[in-house]
């Protein structure tokens, strides 16, 4: 897997998404904002795409990207003081697990997962 491809094109989703939610609407600032993402990106990379999807399907992946993104986001929220922690999570976590659903299809579209054949071959179709 290129992993640098794979890293920035998961940043170039999830870091708007973050913005957009929490430093337009909910008013978190844009640098705390920036490394509550990146971390989010390097855990969901991690632990989602390395270990959750070539295991599972794209659908369980999905779903614990969206769990892990509601826990790492309510969580850095506290941490960092924000004013509200879950709403802002919440819909983020929404969004960002919208994008995963696409970016995982990428993912594999681009060789770029490594998933079991079986699977493969069912999700061509």
């Amino acid at each position: 897997m290129e992993h640098g491809k794979a890293l920035g094109m998961k940043a170039l989703m999830v870091l708007p998404i973050m913005w957009i939610v929490m430093t337009l609407i909910f008013d978190v600032s844009f640098w705390s904002t920036t490394v509550l993402g990146i971390i989010l990106i390097a855990a969901a990379y991690a632990l989602g795409d390395m270990m959750v999807f070539p295991r599972t399907s794209n659908m369980m992946a999905t779903l614990a990207d969206f769990g892990l993104a509601l826990i790492v986001l309510w969580i850095g929220l506290a941490v960092i003081g924000a004013e509200s922690t879950f709403l802002p999570a919440l819909i983020s976590a929404v969004v960002i697990a919208a994008g995963e659903w696409f970016y995982h299809k990428w993912l594999v579209k681009n060789n770029m997962a490594t998933i079991r054949e079986s699977r493969k071959l069912s999700e061509s179709h």
